[in-house]
């Protein structure tokens, strides 16, 4: 790359610009430049690394300055900051797209000084090369665990004191197998084969070499699948499709202990499943269809919330969703932007549950690798067209948990997802989680977002949620720097603009995020975690009324430690209260009734994958004495399988029986007429999404500091929606995945607890 092509790439050429620096410096001209140079490449291989397009690099950069330097206002300050650092990262993403034989995988695009920017860039992307393949990090189910364990840890050293067993459970060790390869045996670090080496037809994703015409043969096999998945139909039986080098048992990701052949060892075919049944009425958010459908697939305007399609458990009539019905078809997709606590890259390959990133622009929101500390808060350019953001942790502690999609496709449809699933096959053919879509159709004409209509406050949400997390900078470097940039459909300019192009009227549910950080003052703590839950429940009167109390339960995968003020504190807010209404509330002393699911050891023993699928449930120190009689135990309605869902479900009953109902409610004659007049009204509400039962998770609200504080650990997103009146419980029993009213525990039950009972 000679120095016109990089002026060129940056904006500028050598012949029109005075002010371009001269050429390179060779080695000893520039002594300051050498200095800086060797600096930042001591480590690096020279087998490995371009020096000499390294040293252009680094010079075409060097010291340079974005125009917020000059000064400004701060907000164009930002705006011209990511705009240059779009600039620097297209140089390099040039050389990833334009060049096949690259040895440098990603680059990192970051907010501080540009040498700073170029040194870490340089030195992650040259680390990234010496990997043979695309490591597995947190996106490998073992590293779910790991990664799991450690925020449990961080809850139980964060979190206030409270009433909980004396012994402390130790994180088992977690190691992530290497992966040997047709080329080289194996070893921490391997060099990826060369581009030349290869005899067929291949796809390189990092350092790892795909025989593409062994995936189109696995893909004309799922064809068949696919289609009639994304047409309603159900899943016809198939054979599972033969492994190929790139997909095996041996060599894909690492598993969570003692789960390494789960999926392997279970049908593709799985359980029988019959035709939904077009009975929904009940269902708070189900249409009864049939659905609407374009190029791209089968769509839900009104919003559509499913249970997974398992392979194991018994047969459901009930509609469920697949990865294939998720995503939809991938030759009309133009854009995704998802987001994920794990993922497992080769499973979504292998699969084909993605399009291709080359062809598709792609932004991944995913935790940063935690041995790499300097990608807190980063975004990596990958070969592939990918763009991985790493959100930005602000301790030591928490997880970027977030499981969400936008799907845009070239119909100018867009489809939001907000799930309780990793990107991971087991959390979708193993063990219980729920699905939430909606898809919104573009507008005749743009309608500007406004804060006082409730249906905008979902998007101007997640605006919120992608300036935060830097959306704003990928899209930006991905529509300069991917070969399909340019047909893009969504920009970040004037804060998403873009987002007014959609029609946003049929929005039925409130988004509830959690951004880990210290907020002060009411203003700011109602915006997040369980502040947000409810300021959100008091807006809409989502709230028992005089004389009726919260009947509520908590199923989650993942708990807590629980002090008596935080759980009452809980309490109150999902109660319908504010920060503002609970500030001054009398000290508890006694623990309210928040029912706690969560599988016992026996429960556990009796389904179909025994132990080994227990490996994404974490008790901690949530069961004692104290708390042993919140807790049921959670038992799917299709048996023998675990529950992965994390669901708040609540609903309005008589304190005293007021309206003539008992628990069943069903009404007498007496009480028929006022049940009647209250079939419009609001009779409780559900929470679906990635949020556990932790303080880590919705955050704690300190009010003895003035002004009070909120301390969240995690990022979170999830939805919240009413259920009517007249028929609250039935719905709510329709909408678990989990028998209700779900059994207390009895004497000789204890929680199920992997450290302790893998044995």
């Amino acid at each position: 790359m000679d120095e016109d092509e990089v002026a060129s790439i940056l904006g500028e050429t050598s012949t029109n610009n005075p002010s371009l620096r001269p050429g390179v410096p060779r080695r000893g001209e520039n002594r300051e430049f050498d200095t800086y140079f060797d600096g930042t490449t001591a480590e690096y291989d020279a087998a490995e690394v371009d020096f000499q397009e390294l040293r252009r690099a680094a010079w075409a950069t060097w010291r340079t300055r974005p125009p917020a330097a000059l000064g400004g206002s701060s907000s164009n300050r930002v705006e011209e900051e990511d705009n240059e650092l779009a600039r620097v990262l297209a140089l390099s993403a040039q050389e990833h797209f334009s060049r096949t034989n690259s040895r440098q995988p990603s680059v990192v695009v970051d907010d501080d000084d540009e040498d700073e920017e170029l040194k870490r860039a340089i030195a992650m992307s040259e680390e990234d090369a010496r990997a043979p393949k695309r490591r597995k990090r947190e996106e490998t189910p073992e590293e779910e665990r790991r990664m799991l364990a450690e925020a449990m840890a961080a809850s139980l050293a964060e979190s206030e004191p409270g009433p909980s067993n004396d012994s402390t459970q130790q994180s088992q060790t977690s190691t992530i197998e290497s992966t040997p390869t047709s080329t080289s045996t194996t070893s921490t670090l391997v060099a990826a084969p060369s581009i030349e080496t290869a005899k067929a037809p291949v796809l390189k994703i990092g350092g790892q070499v795909i025989d593409r015409a062994q995936l189109e043969r696995e893909r004309r096999e799922r064809q068949a699948a696919r289609q009639a998945a994304l047409s309603g139909t159900s899943t016809p039986t198939t054979a599972t499709p033969t492994p190929t080098p790139a997909h095996t048992s041996t060599a894909g990701p690492s598993r969570i202990a003692g789960m390494s052949s789960i999926t392997s060892s279970v049908s593709s075919a799985g359980p029988s499943t019959p035709r939904a049944s077009q009975s929904s009425s009940i269902h708070p958010l189900q249409s009864s269809g049939p659905f609407p459908s374009d190029a791209a697939g089968e769509y839900y305007p009104n919003g559509e919330l499913r249970h997974v399609a398992l392979k194991i458990g018994n047969p459901t009539t009930e509609r469920t969703f697949s990865p294939a019905q998720i995503v939809g078809n991938h030759s009309q997709i133009s854009l995704i932007i998802m987001s994920s606590f794990v993922i497992d890259d080769q499973w979504v390959m292998g699969k084909n549950i993605l399009p291709p990133p080359e062809q598709v622009p792609t932004i991944v929101v995913r935790p940063h690798p935690k041995d790499k500390p300097d990608y807190n808060g980063k975004i990596q350019l990958h070969p592939n067209g990918e763009m991985w953001v790493y959100p930005k942790m602000t301790t030591g502690f928490g997880s970027a948990h977030m499981k969400y999609f936008w799907i845009f496709y070239k119909t100018g449809r867009l489809r939001v997802v907000i799930s309780t699933a990793n990107m991971v096959d087991y959390d979708w053919e193993v063990i219980e989680n729920t699905i939430f879509v909606q898809d919104f159709l573009p507008l005749p004409k743009r309608s500007p977002l406004r804060s006082d209509l409730r249906t905008h406050d979902f998007p101007l949400q997640f605006a919120h949620l992608f300036t935060h997390t830097r959306i704003h900078t990928a899209l930006r470097s991905l529509i300069r720097a991917h070969p399909n940039g340019s047909q893009i459909p969504f920009t970040p300019e004037e804060n998403f603009g873009d987002l007014a192009k959609y029609d946003w009227s049929k929005v039925k549910v409130r988004l509830v995020l959690s951004i880990p950080g210290t907020y002060t003052g009411y203003e700011q703590i109602n915006k997040f975690g369980i502040s947000r839950l409810g300021k959100v429940l008091n807006e809409e009167r989502w709230a028992p009324k005089s004389g009726e109390q919260l009947d509520v339960e908590f199923q989650g995968s993942s708990l807590g430690t629980y002090s008596l003020e935080w759980f009452s504190k809980f309490h109150s807010f999902i109660s319908g209260k504010t920060a503002q209404q609970i500030s001054n509330r009398s000290k508890p002393n006694a623990w309210p009734e928040i029912r706690i699911l969560f599988p016992t050891l026996a429960n556990v023993e009796a389904t179909q994958l025994g132990k080994e699928g227990g490996g994404t449930m974490f008790c901690g120190k949530a069961f004692n004495n104290v708390t042993r009689g919140l807790f049921r135990d959670s038992r799917s309605k299709r048996g023998g399988v675990l529950m992965h869902t994390k669901m708040l479900i609540a609903t309005f009953e008589p304190e005293e029986n007021k309206l003539g109902l008992d628990k069943s409610a069903t009404p007498t004659k007496l009480t028929k007429r006022k049940v009647d007049e209250l079939k419009d009204e609001v009779g409780g509400w559900i929470y679906v999404g990635s949020h556990n039962f932790s303080p880590s998770a919705w955050g704690n609200v300190e009010f003895k500091k003035d002004p009070p504080t909120l301390n969240i650990k995690n990022y979170e997103i999830g939805i919240v929606f009413p259920l009517d009146r007249d028929k609250a419980k039935a719905q709510a029993d329709k909408v678990a995945p989990y028998v209700r009213p779900a059994k207390r525990y009895t004497a000789g039950d204890v929680p199920w607890n992997q450290y302790a009972h893998r044995g």
